[in-house]
């Protein structure tokens, strides 16, 4: 089934975004209710307290039940003239927001993991520049094409959405997961690619904080000198 969809700007309410040094995962390109079903599955296999999987509110109401929260309409807008959601966007003619704890936990470094459609890319970038993209794909699309971040921007919004992307800030590192219908290894696949991109924030980090340290023993061996 195909859904129609189309990222919803910012509203006058909305509170100003800021950069977050945590890092956001976004599952994309796969039916809503396949991607719920594979983050619900994913969600119980990952270790306690290692990932958040934040919960969107909509005002579809027979949706994810692990996974939203239904509001009418009006009560939609008015959470959203109020600030209230990071990103929304609208799909199969029901509206779906990402609440603005988000960014509280981006801003405390933690690794958060939402499915949305590709068309909120340019807005969820905006508010967490570390962001990952997790690509399902089938095995004929995976071998049919280069998988690059670049490339696989391109074969998610179309050429002209993605040039104009680009030219604002780089395309997000992308990572595919192959989904043949055999929900076992596609939870597998994600849980092992959730974990692979914790383990290089960990290293990143790591080396900053080397980086810091011979830093600061280099100014106090300078200091030292000079005295």
């Amino acid at each position: 089934m195909t859904h129609s969809t189309r990222t919803i700007g910012s509203s006058p309410g909305r509170r100003a975004k800021t950069a977050a040094p945590g890092c956001l995962v976004l599952v994309v390109d796969a039916q809503q209710s396949a991607l719920d079903l594979l983050l619900t599955a994913t969600r119980r296999r990952m270790p306690s307290g290692s990932f958040e999987f934040p919960m969107r509110i909509t005002t579809r109401r027979n949706g994810w039940r692990d996974g939203e929260i239904a509001v009418t309409r009006n009560a939609f807008r008015e959470i959203e003239r109020d600030g209230g959601f990071a990103a929304t966007w609208q799909a199969g003619g029901h509206r779906f927001g990402l609440p603005s704890c988000l960014r509280s936990l981006l801003v405390e470094g933690r690794t958060a993991v939402v499915a949305a459609p590709a068309g909120a890319i340019a807005e969820l970038q905006a508010i967490c520049p570390d962001l990952r993209v997790v690509r399902l794909t089938d095995q004929l699309e995976a071998a049919r094409g280069p998988l690059t971040p670049r490339a696989c921007l391109r074969r998610m919004l179309g050429p002209r959405l993605a040039a104009g992307l680009e030219t604002r800030r780089p395309a997000p590192r992308t990572e595919a997961v192959c989904f043949t219908g055999h929900w076992p290894s596609a939870v597998r696949a994600l849980s092992e690619t959730l974990l692979r991109i914790e383990e290089e924030r960990e290293r990143g980090s790591r080396r900053q904080r080397a980086a810091r340290s011979g830093a600061r023993a280099a100014r106090g061996t300078l200091a030292t000198r000079l005295s």
